[in-house]
């Protein structure tokens, strides 16, 4: 039996950020000493991030419950929310527990305050997002926008410590390799709104001299047949477009996929996949991705910086799958409309 844990974990962080604030015994005039336009005793609001375990204490810091989960996208979308936020309102950040496994538990727990409160990024990191979007950081243009810098860092520092304690080594990549991540399965093919295979045009911008192989990442263990043979089709595409490239499909575990994206030289991120957005943005080769969904912006190629491009690329999401006639059940005609596009 399924239990809801998140009522629960809400009621514990709100606790904690009580109890932490009862007994922190600061003056509240010094607590912005040098923050100019900054009251001594501001507490920053933004409600709707308390439906992501996050909360402020009274005490210049934001308390964070981690949100456990093998969605490793969605578990790190809240983090990384809650580490922006912190940044933007100068906060300190507290994780009341943490990660426990994998590389993520490496990921900071605990950080002072290191800058001033910047209120009007403040105030519209709050605005960008609705309560539901914290979890899916992809959905919205929220804090974590502003701080990638440090998602590369920290993340980087992570794995690196994981892997040193597994006495491991990243994966290893040429000049100019690609990866390319094929998120499909029952629960995204034509039945999620957010998620759907990219034409395959998306990867016509491969630079044909500099690669020398091309990474199918997918994961094993999920072949709809459909999935299957688009997987396949997209193999055969490339391998003849790009013919003196060596293109193989690859696939393990979480963590080998993840840091296959992250370590990427180049990297296509697939469309919406929120593990491909953190993996993507904790690389430090260049990202192409397909623009954001105008869920509640209508900028959807944000500027996260000069090694990540957006390119304009047809995704067969639900909604165009249902408009061009084209059912889970043929895959002829998904296979067709992906090579068409």
């Amino acid at each position: 039996m399924s239990v809801n844990t998140t009522p629960v974990l809400l009621l514990l962080s709100l606790l904690f950020s009580c109890l932490a604030h009862i007994t922190t015994s600061q003056n509240p005039s010094s607590l912005y000493a040098g923050c100019q336009g900054v009251d001594g005793d501001w507490v920053p609001e933004c409600w709707s991030a308390t439906y992501a375990n996050i909360n402020f204490g009274g005490d210049r810091t934001l308390y964070y419950t981690p949100y456990t989960s093998r969605r490793w996208g969605n578990a790190l979308s809240p983090y990384w929310q809650a580490r922006a936020l912190a940044l933007i309102a100068g906060q300190g950040f507290d994780a009341y527990g943490g990660f426990e496994h994998g590389w993520m538990q490496h990921l900071p727990r605990k950080r002072p305050p290191t800058t001033c409160p910047e209120l009007d990024r403040f105030k519209l990191a709050c605005r960008q997002c609705d309560s539901d979007s914290w979890m899916h950081a992809h959905r919205c243009h929220g804090a974590w926008l502003q701080i990638r810098p440090t998602i590369i860092n920290d993340t980087h520092a992570a794995v690196q410590s994981w892997l040193q304690a597994r006495n491991q080594q990243q994966p290893a990549f040429n000049p100019g390799d690609v990866v390319i991540q094929s998120r499909c399965s029952e629960d995204t093919l034509l039945s999620h709104e957010e998620f759907g295979p990219a034409g395959f045009s998306f990867y016509r911008s491969i630079n044909v001299t500099a690669t020398q192989a091309i990474y199918i990442v997918a994961e094993p263990g999920k072949q709809l047949p459909a999935c299957a043979a688009i997987r396949a089709a997209k193999l055969n595409h490339l391998a003849v477009l790009y013919p003196n490239s060596e293109v193989q499909m690859v696939g393990g575990s979480l963590e080998e996929d993840f840091l296959r994206l992250m370590f990427a030289p180049v990297l296509y991120k697939d469309a919406q996949s929120s593990f491909g957005l953190w993996a993507g943005l904790a690389n430090r080769g260049q990202v192409f991705s397909v623009p954001m969904l105008p869920l509640f912006t209508n900028n959807t190629t944000p500027d996260l910086g000069r090694d990540w491009h957006w390119v304009h690329a047809p995704v067969l999401y639900p909604s165009v799958a249902a408009s061009a006639g084209i059912t889970i059940n043929n895959t002829e005609a998904i296979i067709s409309w992906l090579q068409e596009h």
